[in-house]
This record gives C-alpha cells, sequence and structure tokens, in this order.
C-alpha cells in the first residue's frame, strides 16, 4: 500500500529517514523496494547515508575464485563512479577495490563518488566523452533504461558467462530491458516491510501471525482496526501511481505497442475500488492515503495510533529514539504482496559504458562489487541486501536478530527473489500521473464512480501521446 520506489535513491533512505508511503526519493540515496506491493518513493528528505555498523577489523582477503570474467585486459585502467557513497563507505569501496585489483593484478581503479550532482555530471560526462567505464546506476529511477535507451550502455547478455548471469536472482538480471537485452549488474537491494503496533493489535483481537500475506487482505484488516478505535495509515504511491497499479492489481497500463493507455480496465478498476470501499467504511486515514508528505503517516505511527505503517526495516530506529514504549511493542513482516506476485523492482546497479576502452575490466569490476562475497561483506555494513541467492546462504542472514530493526535480515533472501521490474516505459509519465492522481482523489474523496474516473483519466492521457 503505501510504497516506496524501491529504490529509492541511496543509502539514507535505506538507513532511516526512508518513511513509508509512495516513493520516488530524490536523486540521492536508495530507499527500499515497494511499498506493501508496489514501489514507492520516500522524497528528498534523503540525501545521505546517517550511519553505518563499524567496518570489519580486517579486509576481506583476495579469492582467485572471485575472478569470473574471462580476458581481462592487462594494463587496464577504468574509472568507477558511485553515488551518495562517500564518506561512510570510503573503506569498504576502497578495500573491496583493493582485493580486485589484486585479483585481477594489472587492472588500475580510478573511484569517484558524486552526489547531487551525479545525473548532469554524468551527462556531462558523457557529452564530452569522459564518461565512467563503470556507473552505479538506480533502477528504481529507471536511470538504467534511460541511459540504455540512449545507447550508451554495454549489452550484457552476451558478453557475461551464464555461469555468471545465474548467480543473480533471475528477477534483478532481467530489469528494466531494452529490446530484451539486460546492461545491468544487480548490486545492492532495499527492503518494504510493514512495522506492526502490537499494543493496537491485541486491543482488536488480532494475531500478529495473521497478517495478511496479499493485498487483498488489508481492507478486512483495516476494518477490524477502525471499528476497535484506530484506522490504517496508508499512503498511495502519488508519485507513480500506475506502478502501484500494476503491483498491487496486476493492472495493464498500456498497450503492448505503447500508444494506448488500458488502466480504465477491469483489473484497473477492481484495484481503485478497494481504496474508495476503505475511505467509505472510514478505515483509513483520508489525511496521509493521497498527501504527498510521507511523514504525515509517519508521525501518526511513531505517535502510537497507527496499527501497522509500511516503510524500511531501519525506521525501526526512528520509532526506540522517539517512543521506547512503541518500540518495546513493535513487529516486523514482510508487507503483503499484490495480485502480480511481485514484490517491487530492484534499486541500485552497476553498468558499464559502451565505448569503454576495456570492457572485460569493467565488466569484471561492476561483477566484483555485486559477487556474494562482497556483497555479504556490504550488507554487514550497512542495511542493504545482495542481489544473489548464494549470499543468503551466510549465516549472518540467517541468525536470530538481536534487534528488532534487524529482524528483517532473515526475511530479505524471500522478499528480494520475488523482485522485478514489471512496470512498462510510461510516455510523457509525469503528466499522466498528475491526470491519474486527480481522477483517483475524484472517486476516493468526490464521489466520482471509480471506472468514469479512470475513463476519462485514459481518455486525457492518450490525447497526451496521440
Amino acid at each position: 500500500m503505501s510504497s516506496r520506489k524501491m529504490l529509492a535513491l541511496g543509502l539514507a533512505a535505506v538507513l532511516g529517514l526512508a518513511a513509508c508511503g509512495t516513493s520516488t526519493a530524490p536523486t540521492t540515496a536508495p530507499a527500499s523496494a515497494a511499498p506493501t506491493t508496489a514501489p514507492a518513493s520516500t522524497g528528498t528528505e534523503s540525501t545521505a547515508p546517517e550511519s553505518a555498523a563499524p567496518a570489519s577489523p580486517e579486509a576481506l582477503q583476495p579469492d582467485p575464485a572471485e575472478a569470473v570474467i574471462p580476458n581481462v585486459e592487462q594494463g587496464a585502467e577504468i574509472t568507477f563512479w558511485t553515488f551518495y557513497l562517500s564518506p561512510t563507505f570510503d573503506q569498504y569501496i576502497k578495500d573491496t577495490i583493493a582485493r580486485f585489483e589484486a585479483t585481477y593484478p594489472g587492472v588500475k581503479v580510478n573511484w569517484e563518488d558524486h552526489q547531487a550532482t551525479f545525473k548532469d555530471d554524468l551527462n556531462n560526462a558523457f557529452n564530452a566523452g569522459t564518461a565512467p567505464d563503470v556507473i552505479n546506476l538506480s533502477v528504481s529511477e529507471g536511470w538504467v533504461s534511460e541511459y540504455a535507451g540512449k545507447g550508451v550502455l554495454l549489452p550484457l547478455d552476451d558478453k557475461v558467462p551464464a555461469a555468471v548471469k545465474d548467480v543473480y536472482f533471475p528477477g534483478l538480471w532481467k530489469e528494466q530491458l531494452i529490446d530484451g537485452v539486460n546492461y545491468q549488474f544487480p548490486w545492492y537491494q532495499g527492503l518494504n516491510v510493514d512495522l506492526l503496533n502490537k499494543a493496537i493489535f491485541d486491543k482488536a483481537k488480532v494475531n500478529v501471525a495473521d497478517f495478511p500475506k496479499t493485498i487483498d487482505g488489508v481492507p478486512a484488516l483495516c476494518d477490524t482496526f477502525a471499528k476497535a478505535g484506530n484506522v490504517c495509515t496508508i499512503r498511495l504511491t502519488v508519485s507513480d501511481l500506475l506502478a502501484q497499479m500494476v503491483y498491487e492489481g496486476n493492472v495493464k497500463v498500456l498497450s503492448d505497442d505503447g500508444k494506448t493507455f488500458t488502466f480504465d480496465s477491469p483489473d484497473g478498476v477492481a484495484w481503485l475500488q478497494m481504496y474508495v470501499d476503505m475511505v467509505k467504511a472510514g478505515s483509513v486515514d483520508n489525511t496521509v492515503l493521497t498527501t504527498t508528505d510521507d511523514r504525515v503517516g509517519l508521525n501518526a505511527f511513531i505517535a502510537g495510533t497507527s496499527p501497522f505503517y509500511a516503510t524500511g526495516p531501519n525506521l525501526a530506529r526512528q520509532v526506540k529514539d522517539q517512543n521506547a514504549t512503541l518500540y518495546g511493542n513493535l513487529g516486523m513482516v514482510p508487507q503483503p504482496l499484490g495480485k502480480s506476485g511481485v514484490a517491487g523492482k530492484g534499486l541500485m546497479s552497476l553498468s558499464v559504458k559502451k565505448d569503454t576502452k576495456f570492457p572485460n575490466a569493467a565488466m569484471a569490476l561492476a561483477q566484483y562489487f555485486t559477487n556474494p562475497r562482497a556483497m555479504v561483506e556490504f550488507s554487514k555494513q550497512v542495511a542493504v541486501y545482495p542481489s544473489s541467492p548464494k549470499a543468503f546462504e551466510d549465516p549472518f542472514f540467517s541468525s536470530t536478530p538481536s534487534t528488532v530493526e534487524d529482524s528483517a535480515r532473515p526475511l530479505a533472501g524471500g522478499i528480494i527473489a520475488t523482485y522485478a521490474d514489471i512496470v512498462p516505459t510510461i510516455p510523457k509519465k509525469a503528466d499522466v500521473n498528475e491526470i491519474v492522481r486527480k481522477a483517483i482523489e475524484s472517486a476516493l474523496f468526490g464521489g466520482v464512480d471509480a471506472q468514469k474516473a479512470l475513463s476519462d483519466a485514459a481518455s486525457q492521457a492518450n490525447a497526451l501521446i496521440k
């Protein structure tokens, strides 16, 4: 329900300022995956990591088994750009580069971290012919498809050995394809969970273990809570409503040829009607449902008046700081899946520029940072999660969490296994989203029939692309 654009952009959102709600985080730091089911965004409040666990006392030693890309060019010197990882993760990045250079002798890596001006810097570098060889791009914000669509990224499917592709969750390797071709190595992932106020569950005589696994169970749950005196704080993905329709309602929002919007189908109407019925029943907080300020619902939850809240695991730390009583009654569960069966899309990736002088060395570096060993080490320092099933075999992920905020760790592999980018490229996206937002609000709060609201919106949206 409240969705976060899985991505969002940067480690700040992952670390704690990331609130629930719709998501389109800024161009600054990654957040977690989708909302109850759809991806959402956290807004511009998250710009840099807040904190990280202490770095490992000793850096990992080189392992020849990590050299999996053949024919790496001797004497290659490649440039690597990351997004909002310095200075918090300087030691991790430097240690991993040093291990890479020892694993592929003769290759030198020059690392730069870019932050608020990342995309401007990257666009200028491409225009000047000085773009980095390996680039940290946000899947959640659509940067991979954006740059791949411009023809400036290296296609990977015919260059990466099959055994290396198989390291990653299939849904992550196949994200943001252009004409069926992949242009990214999946890097670190975020999670969206629901934090539960167990005291309110007890008051309403609801067993925490019965929290719905799928979104169709949410309306009845909220009705139960409302009758016991607490409405649900759910926030729609107001910045990307068509994506939320796709993930939650399995709605086909655009025709196969990309020329006609189809979100006014029976599936689309059923998705909207679910929320209309919740508003009519008085089981959701109307001030939260379509607000652009994700702090509204967050504050309600931290105040102890909301039964559950869709967010990232690290929000538990903020609860601990602001409401110790609630923290003592806090639970954490995976967000319910939508009818698509997909929790959301991935977060961050590493891509290679198309005209690099050293394609094999560049692919080797991108693969190295995203391999299971490197990702487990990263996950031990900050609440991010690997893109490889094998990484989750590490005892770190199966060990019993000592804090509420770590309790998502054992859930992470199962959640990330469902990630896939199933939202088509939306033409005139911002303009279409605004049309859809107004239509949805007219149905939710203005008494307009859901079918009429969506059909009128589809007609307006189609006029933009004819």
